[in-house]
């Protein structure tokens, strides 16, 4: 285990172990260390905001900001066909807005390729590993099969070795913004194949967890989903084309996909990672990037509308996404259309959350896309506030497109407020900040243990209590399922819509926070896994799974 602490509590310091012998809390002398030890020594010594500020700034200081955003590479095949996507996974050196930084990269680079797919389409991806490390893919938010050659977490490439997955995307499936990333969890895959599957080269078990039945589960073994992703491997997967469902005005604006991720890098210009002597602090000052480019400039006409997919594909940290002078009207979260078009001043993506938003531009000038200040609770992080992007309104105006509050939006799923429930289930969100360890329902993960002992069945829906009794905010995700909140801390939703990740707020006054959700099990039997998606509380033990039986 690394000696650093991850996610520092409440009344600890977020310095680094005692044994590196030189601990600098004092902003004032991080200039001045950033020549010794390099960037990375001097982000983990600082906790205050004006430091995550300077440092952060100093971490960027080798790149160039301003160039014109670059949407990021894609692949797609036409209406007719299905799809072949290959990625490599394998350690790469960037250039990101100018500076060289070593991490991990598909197809080469920061930002993945995006992945465009059409409902009905069956969809290849074989991947690739040339890391050192096994690996594996998760399809986020895509409501496909969990089990088999398709979007199966257990599923493990080794180092060296190629498997195909197969994605058979249901003529049905939403339209809209999903994403997909590493979710390796262990650095080692088993040695035998687990479940008989031996037309691939891959196993279906990850190392540290025993198989499906098995009463005596392996101890619990840290993930390595925190590392990959930090290090690069994560990008965008679109499904469809949400416009469709908008009012004909809108179906051909410009569209672009804004991917956000964060780096912090060492003094010798890689990812940092989680090894022996180094650890990754989600709290340190931090590089915010989009599209892999720092503070890149996009163009829009006065009067124009345009649509953008916004993802938080990075590991571990929250962005609160604000476009100075501005609203985005919203019209999808996390792949799935809302009934009708909301107004939002501010969003709260959390890792693995997604909107996709139409903005309108005013009259000639410049503005900010920026991550507003934020804590997500005393015993988690805060983070400074961050301009992302410049938005430059110039040139010739356009007829406006009219973008009217509350206008209908086809494609939502039905609402199942007033659906009859099959039944109640209870998910506690806890951890021991000592360990750090943390826990679904009293346990840490283990794949031959699921967290309910009463199967869920399909056809059915069912009402989950989820609750945190931690201080920090949780993101919960369940995979191959976009489900309907009912009411956070007691607050009732006003408008139903399906999301696959969910804020479960931190524990105040001793009174855990608490979100109601109901969703409905459709179409695939198998294990359906549900998570905190902030990476690092995913390695070390909150996630759970439940079996789904016809």
């Amino acid at each position: 285990m690394p000696f650093f602490r991850k996610h520092a509590r409440s009344g600890q310091s977020r310095e680094c172990a005692p044994n590196l012998g030189m601990l600098v809390p004092a902003v004032v002398l991080a200039v001045s260390m950033l020549a010794t030890l390099g960037v990375a020594g001097v982000l983990s010594r600082t906790s205050s905001a004006a430091g995550h500020m300077q440092l952060a700034a100093a971490q960027s200081r080798a790149m160039t900001p301003g160039a014109v955003l670059a949407d990021p590479p894609s692949v797609a095949a036409g209406s007719e066909g299905n799809l072949a996507v290959t990625l490599e996974a394998s350690k790469t050196r960037f250039e990101l807005s100018g500076q060289q930084i070593w991490g991990q990269s598909y197809n080469g680079s920061f930002t993945a390729p995006t992945i465009h797919a059409e409902p009905g389409q069956t969809v290849s991806i074989t991947l690739r590993n040339r890391l050192n490390v096994a690996t594996n893919l998760h399809f986020h938010g895509l409501h496909v099969s969990p089990s088999g050659d398709s979007d199966n977490p257990s599923l493990c490439i080794p180092p060296g070795a190629t498997f195909t997955y197969r994605l058979a995307i249901p003529v049905d499936h939403p339209q809209g913004t999903y994403w997909y990333h590493s979710h390796a969890m262990s650095t080692e895959c088993p040695k035998g194949d687990m479940n008989g599957m031996h037309g691939g080269h891959a196993t279906t078990g990850m190392l540290g967890m025993a198989a499906p039945g098995n009463s005596n589960p392996a101890p619990f073994t840290p993930g390595d989903v925190e590392n990959q992703i930090s290090a690069g491997l994560s990008g965008a997967l679109v499904i469809g084309d949400t416009r469709a469902g908008l009012p004909e005005p809108l179906q051909n604006v410009d569209i672009h996909t804004l991917v956000f991720k964060d780096i912090q890098t060492d003094s010798s210009g890689a990812v940092v990672q989680n090894t022996k002597s180094t650890s990754i602090d989600s709290n340190a000052a931090t590089t915010r990037l989009v599209n892999g480019q720092l503070k890149p400039v996009l163009s829009m006409h006065p009067g124009e509308t345009q649509f953008w997919r916004l993802v938080n594909a990075g590991a571990d940290i929250f962005y609160k996404l604000q476009l100075d002078g501005y609203q985005f009207t919203v019209i999808a979260e996390d792949g799935t259309a809302y009934p009708q078009s909301a107004a939002a001043g501010e969003l709260l993506l959390p890792p693995g959350k997604r909107f996709d938003v139409l903005v309108t531009a005013g009259p000639a000038g410049t503005t900010s896309l920026r991550t507003l200040a934020y804590s997500n609770g005393p015993q988690g992080d805060s983070y400074p506030d961050t301009a992302l992007m410049d938005l430059k309104i110039t040139g010739d105006g356009v007829p406006g497109t009219p973008t009217p509050a509350g206008f209908a939006i086809s494609g939502a799923l039905p609402d199942l407020s007033d659906a009859p429930l099959a039944q109640h289930r209870n998910i506690e969100l806890s951890e021991d900040p000592s360990a750090p360890n943390f826990f679904i329902n009293g346990r840490q993960f283990s794949m031959g243990t699921p967290t309910f002992d009463t199967p869920a069945k399909l056809g059915t829906v069912e009402e989950w209590t989820l609750t945190n009794t931690s201080g920090e905010d949780h993101p919960f995700h369940m995979h191959s399922n976009a489900f309907q909140v009912n009411a956070i801390n007691g607050t009732p939703e006003l408008s139903p819509h399906r999301q696959d990740t969910v804020i479960v707020p931190h524990a105040v006054n001793g009174t855990p926070g608490r979100v109601v959700i109901r969703q409905e099990f459709s179409d695939y039997p198998g294990t359906w896994m549900f998570h905190c998606h902030i990476a690092a509380h995913e390695d070390h033990g909150m996630m759970g799974y439940i079996q789904v039986n016809p």
